[in-house]
């Protein structure tokens, strides 16, 4: 035969291995693929075959059937076990369709019977190798679909986790399945304790709403949706919109909500129609005010001149319980003119923890006098605020009134004042242990002639509201009946960066 040098300048494809215990085939078969651009390697038995697989990983291996020192088929399954993206074809002049049906259960890509034509052997190796590239090229889609999925995931579980609203989602039977750290915060709950269990068993005060089993029935989300739910200091105001959910067929899978926490904007809301309603009152005020003083006067200043010269002491006696009542009348009046044109406020930077302890010897006497245990803790790290501290005195003299008459039988008051880093705010806590406030009745507070005190005209804390409020400020009121009552007093607090 006719010895064929190989293609010289011929660019090197993939790495073939022959395996094959028939030296004439062995170097044929490796003439002819070298002539194609492969780069062949020849093994006669199956440990020369695994030493040159481990050391050089061929892309594809032609494998005999039948060797000295061990079976192609043995070495097939070894190859497909550690190396399984490694190509093999079997080639065997033994072969029968039970060898190659075994053969191709085993792994291998292809099987052809001796003899063949060398000058084909080329074609057939491309084509395994074109299959086998279509193979690797389809795994790596599928991985790099894998990789794009996962970082899809990661990216919807983080921007699910960044969300500030509380995201819960439920399949058809209205099983979580999916939880939100926004809804974890709003619901003090954790994620693990609740994922498939059922969402009303969850959150039985949704029960009442049926708002996911309307959402499936109706087949349409609902929006704006509020719900009050019952907390150990109150009640939480939530937002909830409902949605759909649908897979790529457009079938419904479940249902998500989406919980926003408008406690804080409820309290805003009702601080401003708390303002609204001072205002109002405020102007009445002053209509009546100017309306009622000048009579008012006038039977103070005729009572006192009849009782000058009247001689009857039993009507002189009449006559002064007129004007005492009638001064009592004024101050009611005035009260309400301090509603209505609040004198100028004259503000000044002052420490609120300097201004407690000027008040503090006052505290304690009135305290002493009504034996209720007094206390105070302060806090040095309290900046300045801009505020008029005669008034801002008057507020806090008026509440700590009200908490000593709270506590006729003796009790405790304790004052406690703290720096607010987060809001940039003061607090002043005022803490009884008197008798507590009825729940029905903290709405009502502030408001002018409403009084939970008897012989009370229910004028001082109005007046305490619309200080603070000209401060831009806030007083907040928690109390139990039976328990005790806390006036908490906010006040803004001097920005250092801004002065």
């Amino acid at each position: 035969m006719q010895k064929m040098e190989p293609t010289k300048n011929i660019k090197l494809k993939e790495k073939i291995l022959i395996v094959d215990d028939v030296a004439m085939h062995l170097e044929t078969a490796k003439l002819y693929l070298e002539m194609s651009g492969f780069m062949v390697f020849c093994a006669s038995d199956p440990q020369m075959a695994w030493t040159i697989i481990t050391n050089e990983i061929p892309d594809l291996i032609l494998l005999d059937v039948v060797m000295p020192g061990g079976n192609g088929l043995q070495l097939l399954s070894k190859i497909q076990s550690q190396y399984p993206s490694m190509g093999v074809i079997i080639m065997t002049s033994y072969g029968s369709e039970d060898i190659a049906v075994m053969a191709l259960k085993l792994g291998a890509m292809e099987y052809i019977r001796k003899p063949f034509k060398y000058n084909s052997l080329s074609n057939v190796v491309e084509k395994v190798l074109a299959k086998q590239r279509q193979i690797k090229n389809q795994e790596i889609m599928f991985e790099n679909l894998e990789h794009a999925y996962q970082n899809l995931q990661v990216s919807s579980d983080s921007i699910l986790h960044c969300m500030s609203s509380g995201v819960v989602a439920v399949d058809k039977n209205l099983c979580i399945r999916v939880i939100n750290q926004a809804a974890e915060l709003i619901f003090s709950i954790k994620k693990a304790d609740i994922i498939g269990r059922d969402f009303y068993d969850v959150f039985p005060f949704f029960g009442g709403t049926r708002l996911l089993n309307y959402t499936l029935e109706n087949m349409r989300g609902y929006r704006l949706y509020e719900v009050e739910i019952p907390e150990t200091n109150g009640v939480k105001f939530l937002r909830v919109n409902t949605d759909l959910i649908v897979d790529f067929h457009t079938s419904i899978i479940g249902v998500v909500a989406t919980f926003d926490d408008i406690t804080e904007l409820r309290r805003k809301e009702e601080m401003l129609k708390d303002s609204e309603r001072l205002a109002i009152i405020g102007r009445m005020a002053a209509g009546m005010a100017y309306e009622i003083k000048n009579p008012l006067t006038s039977i103070r200043e005729f009572s006192q001149l009849i009782s000058g010269k009247s001689l009857d002491s039993k009507m002189n006696e009449y006559f002064q319980g007129i004007i005492k009542e009638v001064n009592q009348m004024d101050r009611v009046l005035q009260d309400f003119l301090q509603l209505a044109k609040p004198k100028p406020q004259e503000y000044k930077e002052t420490c609120l923890n300097e201004l407690l302890k000027e008040i503090t010897p006052i505290i304690e006497s009135q305290a002493f006098l009504k034996s209720v245990l007094f206390r105070i803790k302060f806090d040095d790290t309290v900046p300045k605020s801009f505020i008029d501290p005669g008034q801002i005195k008057q507020v806090i003299l008026n509440l700590v009134q009200n908490a000593l008459e709270a506590m006729d039988a003796g009790g405790t008051l304790e004052l406690q004042i703290k720096f607010m880093t987060n809001s940039n705010e003061v607090c002043l806590n005022i803490m009884d242990t008197g008798c507590g406030i009825p729940t029905v009745k903290l709405p009502e507070l502030g408001i002018p002639f409403y009084t939970t005190k008897p012989g009370g005209i229910g004028l001082g804390l109005s007046i305490s509201f619309s200080i603070i409020d000209r401060h831009n400020g806030r007083i907040e009121i928690n109390s139990r009946e039976g328990f005790g009552t806390t006036l908490s007093v906010y006040l803004p607090v001097i920005d250092e960066q801004t002065t």
